[in-house]
């Protein structure tokens, strides 16, 4: 789950010129690397390897130390960096807080030296967040094809059931916020009544594990096409509303007379601008450019266009956007920069290089949070291993 008062810790960004844009820059010298990620995040516990996401206390409750998200992003980055005791160690961590529905407890906490599941009543932390145990279901089969161990990929196929079974709402085919979006006493799982079954991130439509859990898990195998062919044709409904940028709300809800999923009208879930482009979806130019950098599928390429035009127009990567262009904020921010980066190298924008150049300055003036780092060196993972 995305914890966005985490991630505010931001510093305005000169911008750059032109001629500093277009000089060759070596990314891989820029881009922050697996083992300095590792170092600056990764701590062990009594219960294997977790990633603290909130070292600066930015989160609440302020010890709150780590979240299903930052889980999911250490067992994908692990595996991609063919890091297997550290694979093996973020493993024993996510399976120690797994939920009653076979799922990642959302927040953990830090308490009397003790990492526990956030008991406050009002946190909910019992409950998932799609993202973290979709990360973890990935990386656990791309783990079995990768070293060839079964139980890897078995574990994946259980995490993939239980996605299925509560993350997935089965009349649209498209991803939930979370389990307990169907454990409500007294309520139909699809209901409209049900509001938050019908309310999306865009930031969860991560269609590269839409893909290989379709290969992987063949008892829902059929299942998995659909959201992975449902996923696609709301993100083409998105880019026919902002077709001038292909921006993509935080989060969507969906119009049960109009059959088809809308930006959220303020706030849903966690602020009034919840159906802008900011820190939920600054993470989906990422995994669409990753999804197409490994398929191909041309249905989701006039997306990344749009995306690529608006981008390129940018003197400043704002950190959030209104969908039709108008930045919310005039600073940056490394979970901005990141996806962003990662688009201009998929779709071979000469602008990737400025944007590496940002990020390592922004670094350097002492900006790098969990939050954009995680990104940006999965982001740089997925590039490189393809």
């Amino acid at each position: 789950m995305s914890i966005i008062d985490s991630m505010h810790a931001v510093v305005r960004l000169a911008i750059q010129a032109q001629a500093t844009q277009n000089a060759p820059i070596a990314i891989k010298l820029l881009m922050i690397t697996y083992t300095e990620w590792r170092e600056k995040y990764a701590a062990p516990d009594e219960n294997g390897l977790y990633i603290n996401y909130n070292a600066q206390g930015l989160s609440h409750p302020k010890d709150a130390i780590t979240v299903s998200e930052a889980s999911g992003y250490g067992l994908l980055a692990s595996v991609l960096s063919d890091q297997r005791d550290d694979f093996d160690q973020f493993l024993l961590f996510y399976n120690h807080f797994e939920n009653k529905q076979g799922l990642m407890c959302w927040q953990q906490v830090k308490r009397d030296g003790k990492i526990l599941t956030n008991p406050d009543e009002d946190a909910n932390a019992t409950s998932s967040a799609p993202d973290g145990d979709l990360d973890a279901a990935y990386a656990l089969l791309l783990a079995g094809r990768k070293w060839q161990h079964k139980p890897y990929t078995e574990r994946g196929v259980k995490v993939c059931a239980a996605l299925w079974k509560w993350c997935i709402n089965k009349d649209t085919f498209i991803t939930n916020l979370g389990d307990w979006c169907l454990t409500h006493t007294g309520l139909q799982a699809n209901a409209p009544s049900n509001k938050y079954n019908f309310v999306s991130r865009a930031s969860d439509y991560m269609l590269t594990h839409f893909k290989l859990f379709s290969e992987e898990d063949t008892e829902r195998a059929k299942e998995w096409k659909q959201v992975l062919d449902s996923t696609i044709a709301v993100l083409q409904h998105q880019l026919r509303l902002h077709p001038q940028t292909g921006l993509l709300a935080d989060f969507l809800v969906y119009d049960h007379s109009e059959r088809c999923y809308k930006p959220c009208e303020g706030r849903v879930l966690e602020k009034d601008n919840d159906g802008e482009y900011n820190w939920n979806s600054c993470r989906a130019p990422w995994r669409l450019a990753v999804y197409y950098l490994q398929s191909r599928d041309e249905r989701i390429l006039p997306l990344l266009q749009a995306q690529l035009g608006f981008f390129e127009g940018q003197k400043l990567i704002s950190a959030g956007y209104k969908l039709d262009g108008t930045a919310l904020a005039d600073y940056s921010n490394i979970a901005f920069q990141a996806p962003v980066w990662c688009l201009f190298k998929v779709m071979g924008s000469s602008k990737a290089s400025a944007v590496a150049k940002d990020m390592d300055d922004m670094r350097a003036w002492g900006h790098g949070t969990y939050y954009g780092e995680s990104v940006e060196v999965l982001a740089a993972l997925q590039v490189q291993s393809c």
